[in-house]
């Protein structure tokens, strides 16, 4: 392995050491295997951009597993403490219903998410006020589930008579129309300022449901950059059509010498000022949203240098420029039925059996580009 030592101002062989460091990521202080080149001859530090890359991909991993271990211990103590399932506790906090249920599957919060958690699970009072804002979400079960274990702890003796007037609803009836209800208490995600300093999500073309995916990636990660959107889309697609038959949206990718990319997003979304979620509706089912969610987690944990590397070891990159030389500039549009062809074969040769299996082939793809 050779690399050029700033010291010796030449190329030099150098070693890589291994040890296990402290660092603070999004105010958690994490540990994780960093690597270091050192030069063979005078042994100073050399900077090695794929091992660069291989310390912030751990770092940001050991930051993902702390947060989710977190989120998780917070999550069964609230459960515990208010007896209330996952389902009912994700409508109550005016979420999607399944949300809950990801983040006990080790999918990480955002900040946001995990501080409202961390207020409800410690105050029992605020939790009692949600309650009763927004009873009417839960069934009459769930409803008196709560105010049981909440009288225990002292609480709710005040709205003993409102159990009785105020209607909740039945085992039997939907909760499918409370869900789109924001009228009840919810957590101002997004501050009034954010908010106006955002883009309205009408400017985008609301019929074209690719910004619907975009946005939704976006409210996922806060340091995102566009070449790695651009791959996780195209990994979204893909699979997706894998596991559902049909196409996540209507768009077609371009093999660009940088991997796929989907020109419409390219124009919007250039620099790191466009990567923040648009306030807006939102056409994403919750079977979507997951799916993004676990995309996002299987791949959005690599750097946007490393999903390139990734793309181009794929047959569907590399078939359609296979006449182009390595750096030119072509918008030749990769053929939707060899991209669903390859990642069929994917799905076989991984013996994909559910979309979790996904990571599989995403950790195996990495460790090929290193």
């Amino acid at each position: 392995m050779r690399e050029f030592c700033v010291k010796c101002q030449k190329e030099v062989e150098y070693k890589v050491l291994k040890n296990w460091r402290q660092k603070i990521v999004k105010g958690f202080e994490v540990e994780f295997e960093k690597q270091e080149a050192i030069c063979n001859e005078c042994q100073h530090l050399i900077f090695v951009d794929t091992i660069h890359e291989q310390n912030s991909e751990n770092a940001k991993k050991a930051y993902q597993e702390k947060v989710s271990h977190e989120t998780i211990t917070i999550i069964e103590s609230i459960m515990s403490k208010y007896n209330i399932g996952k389902r009912p506790l994700s409508l109550l906090l005016d979420w999607g219903e399944l949300t809950i249920t990801r983040y006990l599957k080790g999918m990480p919060p955002k900040k946001e998410y995990l501080d409202v958690l961390k207020k409800v699970n410690d105050d029992p009072k605020l939790f009692d006020d949600i309650l009763q804002k927004n009873h009417q979400k839960l069934t009459k079960i769930a409803y008196e589930k709560c105010m049981t274990q909440l009288k225990q702890l002292g609480l709710s003796d005040q709205y003993e008579d409102e159990i009785i007037q105020t209607p909740v609803i039945t085992d039997e009836e939907t909760l499918n129309a409370n869900l789109e209800d924001h009228h009840d208490f919810t957590f101002d995600i997004a501050s009034t300022d954010e908010q106006e300093n955002h883009l309205e999500y009408n400017d985008l073309n609301q019929k074209d449901k690719i910004f619907d995916v975009v946005n939704y990636i976006l409210s996922l990660s806060d340091d995102l950059t566009p070449l790695a959107l651009q791959k996780i889309l195209y990994y979204a697609q893909a699979f997706f059509k894998v596991f559902y038959g049909y196409h996540l949206f209507e768009n077609h990718c371009e093999a660009w010498d940088h991997g796929p990319v989907y020109p419409e997003i390219y124009h919007k979304f250039q620099s790191y000022d466009d990567m923040n979620p648009k306030i807006g509706h939102c056409s994403l089912n919750e079977e979507e949203r997951f799916f993004i969610e676990l995309i996002m987690r299987y791949f959005g944990c690599y750097s946007g240098k490393s999903l390139e590397r990734m793309t181009h070891c794929e047959k569907p990159w590399r078939e359609t420029r296979k006449s182009l030389a390595s750096s030119q500039t072509s918008r030749k549009i990769m053929d939707q039925h060899l991209i669903e062809s390859y990642f069929n074969e994917v799905s076989k040769k991984y013996n994909m059996l559910s979309i979790t299996d996904i990571v599989d082939y995403s950790t195996a793809l990495f460790t090929r580009v290193l």
